[in-house]
């Protein structure tokens, strides 16, 4: 099924969520908590919900959430980013957490 978000829309929302999170507590800022945040993000919230809409998805919110910090992680992971040179990353628990460049 394709996308029917843009990557360009929803990674900047992605990189604000790991500087404000980073900003409050100093440390690797998990996949779930990124998730979160996507989620009580108001823009996030309205890209989210029209991209289940569109599509005709039928998984949660949470799922599609989920599904976008998953493709900010696998751009990195491909070298078909530029966020590698904003944030660092480590691999906790499976899934990959960030925060930001010294």
């Amino acid at each position: 099924m394709p996308t029917t978000w843009k990557q360009a829309d929803v990674f900047p929302i992605i990189a604000q969520i790991i500087r404000d999170s980073h900003a409050k507590e100093c440390r690797y800022i998990t996949h779930d908590e990124i998730t979160a945040g996507l989620l009580a993000d108001p823009a996030a919230t309205v890209i989210i919900a029209e991209a289940q809409t569109e599509s005709g998805e039928t998984r949660s919110l949470e799922w599609l959430a989920h599904n976008m910090v998953a493709w900010f992680s696998q751009r990195i992971t491909v070298g078909q980013t530029d966020w590698d040179k904003t944030f660092d990353r480590q691999e906790i628990k499976g899934k990959w957490a960030y925060k930001p460049k010294d």
